[in-house]
């Protein structure tokens, strides 16, 4: 499998755009999105038709490797889609882009939006574009003249270009609070990417190497067990490699709280994030689902909620104008802010619970505009990170609620003693 990087030197450059013209382009291409990115990933899905991985070593520890690795067979390419720019991290460690590339050896594509300038493009991008940069993409160019100027210094300094991208409104994927529209919401996804593969030469995969990684051993299946997890336009945001870990356990089913779907003989529920905050009034309605989880939880059965699921087993939430009951395993209120909490997370576990024990210590990231104004025990201090109010953790019972989103195949062996397996 030979691997191609997508990067740029600011965030907002079109490297999503990009990516998805190149998973069109090339075939069985596996898509990887760098960083802890949900909505990216779906896009990638859609495109490409195989499942997108996420490769983060904050989140994943010393394992980000796998996730190329276990998709060896299917998949002759890897298109990786950096996070922000180049250097970019975020992370108290050293989470770019570019260390990734490094650590795998993968050559990548430079994304220059060029829309606010013409020769100082490249300028800009010089600083980008080391041993391993193949060249540059550039995009947004306004005219024929505009891209002429554009690429003289380029082509002074024999930096090849495969690619040239117009401003294009046709070609922009719509946004909101969290980022990007899901696919379920673009109807036009598989023309933008595909009108975009036209721009670009494809023949840079001549120069693309194979993956370093070796193979990794399949996991077994789960036994009789039922995973269920919440799916639906509320609630999807989920890692690649905690779903596959959740095979491990048992039969992964999904229900959809939107259409008053509750799960039957549940051995685990995982509620992810996502967009409940636009189905408040479809979620309330949805009062199967609601009992159902309550008698879960009261029965004992674990439940995992992070982020969007924890504002969905909060009591209500209010909107501003209307309060909207929700399902009410804890007794808190969600209301909406207008500052974004976007952090990477580590959180000390502060007393034992049904998946941790006090004193361990727990990755995650935090990623939403809500607000939980919750008085119950919170089972985690936030080393890193904002939480619910410098804690996180909410727990009842076996019912464990956060704003950090986690990659459960790091902390799989408590989830199988959570579970019994």
């Amino acid at each position: 499998m030979k691997l191609v990087g997508v990067t740029a030197p600011t965030t907002g450059s079109g490297k999503t755009t990009v990516t998805l013209a190149l998973l069109h382009g090339l075939g069985r291409a596996l898509p990887v999105k760098i960083g802890p990115d949900y909505i990216d990933p779906m896009l990638h899905t859609e495109i490409s038709g195989i499942r997108a991985v996420n490769m983060d070593r904050w989140l994943q520890g010393r394992a980000y490797r796998k996730a190329i690795c276990r998709q060896g067979e299917v998949a002759d390419y890897a298109v990786l889609e950096g996070v922000m720019g180049l250097y970019d991290s975020g992370s108290p460690i050293n989470a770019s882009t570019d260390f990734y590339f490094r650590a795998l050896g993968v050559k990548y594509l430079l994304v220059v939006d060029v829309s606010r300038v013409a020769e100082s493009a490249y300028y800009i991008s010089r600083g980008f574009m080391g041993k391993r940069c193949l060249g540059v993409i550039i995009n947004n160019y306004r005219s024929q003249k505009h891209l002429e100027m554009v690429e003289r210094p380029f082509r002074e300094h024999s930096i090849r270009i495969w690619g040239e991208i117009p401003y294009s409104e046709s070609l922009k994927i719509p946004e909101r609070h969290l980022g990007l529209y899901t696919p379920s919401e673009i109807s036009r996804l598989h023309e933008i990417a595909r009108e975009a593969s036209r721009y670009i030469d494809f023949s840079f995969t001549d120069l693309l190497e194979d993956s370093r990684c070796t193979g990794v051993e399949s996991r077994p299946a789960g036994g009789g067990r039922k995973v269920y997890v919440a799916m639906d336009e509320a609630f999807s945001f989920y890692y690649a490699s905690s779903l596959d870990f959740l095979s491990t356990l048992g039969t992964v089913a999904y229900f959809s709280p939107l259409r008053n779907e509750a799960p039957d003989d549940a051995s685990m529920v995982y509620i992810g994030g996502g967009y409940p905050e636009l189905h408040y009034a479809e979620l309330s309605r949805a009062d199967r689902t609601r009992r159902c989880l309550r008698d879960l939880s009261e029965a004992g059965v674990p439940i995992m909620a992070e982020c969007g699921g924890l504002m969905y087993l909060e009591d209500h939430a209010w909107d501003g104008k209307t309060k909207y009951g929700l399902v009410g395993i804890f007794g808190g209120e969600v209301t909406f802010s207008n500052r974004l909490t976007l952090a990477y997370t580590e959180l000390l576990c502060t007393r034992d619970n049904f998946l941790f024990r006090k004193g361990e210590r727990v990755r995650g990231h935090e990623f939403h505009y809500s607000s939980v104004s919750d008085a119950g025990e919170k089972v985690f201090r936030n080393l890193i990170g904002k939480g619910i109010d410098g804690s996180d953790g909410l727990v009842k019972g076996n019912t464990i609620a956060s704003y950090s989103h986690i990659d459960l195949s790091r902390y799989g062996r408590r989830l199988a003693r959570a579970i019994g397996h």
